[in-house]
């Protein structure tokens, strides 16, 4: 019983969650943005709109001095929520998402493969490198969160400054990948996590989802979490 008690897996949700995708270009697509952006936009919208996207959703920046803050962003306007957005700039391409849980998985992928691929057809951008990053708080329902992240220190750490801990938490770099694991000030007895892997250019959407799967399975299983991702 004593054991088992031991390694019970804490009950947890998540009440918020950014996903973010970065596609960084060899070089700006200067001849494209620096001039009519209309042929980009009309095309973008066109192959957004089953997905709620529409034209006042959208929003050009072409007013900052800095030529590289210039772009437009396409933003979901129905339904509003979860918030999506699109944004293309001289480059790279970013999108980010609210709230989203794998249930919706093959829906927002088909939805963003749709506008990287109209983006590509007219403004014929030559990707690097893909980022992909995860911030979510996770809200624990049956242990105490510094009873996770307790283990994550090493006893070395411990001797560093004096005082009582109050949580432990880490960053973690690797060669491609990091992972932040913090105390949430949003959610009463809540850890902040944010991971992150880049990517090769020819990875698909759909190597993409089933890394970064991997990763947020590992995370719930290093720290002992059971619960919906």
């Amino acid at each position: 019983m004593i054991e088992t008690a031991r390694t019970a897996k804490a009950e947890a949700e998540i009440p918020y969650g950014l996903f973010e995708y970065t596609a960084f270009f060899e070089k700006p697509i200067i001849e494209t943005l620096g001039g009519s952006i209309v042929p980009v936009v009309a095309a973008v919208l066109d192959a957004l709109a089953p997905w709620g996207f529409k034209v006042d959703g959208v929003e050009a920046k072409r007013g900052p001095e800095k030529l590289i803050e210039h772009g437009v962003i396409f933003r979901r306007t129905s339904p509003p929520s979860p918030a999506m957005s699109l944004a293309l700039s001289f480059n790279r391409i970013f999108i980010s998402a609210e709230n989203l849980d794998w249930s919706e998985a093959d829906n927002f992928m088909a939805a963003m493969k749709a506008g990287v691929d109209a983006i590509q057809r007219t403004a014929s951008p030559k990707i690097r490198t893909q980022h992909v990053a995860l911030g979510m708080h996770i809200q624990l329902k049956s242990k105490p969160r510094n009873e996770l992240t307790a283990p994550l220190l090493s006893e070395s750490a411990r001797k560093l400054l004096d005082g009582d801990v109050k949580f432990s938490g880490i960053i973690l770099n690797r060669e491609k990948c990091s992972v932040i694991i913090d105390a949430s000030v949003a959610y009463a007895n809540g850890l902040f996590v944010r991971m992150f892997r880049e990517h090769p250019a020819a990875a698909t959407w759909v190597q993409l989802a089933e890394a970064l799967r991997r990763d947020e399975e590992q995370l719930f299983e290093v720290l002992g979490l059971e619960g919906t991702l």
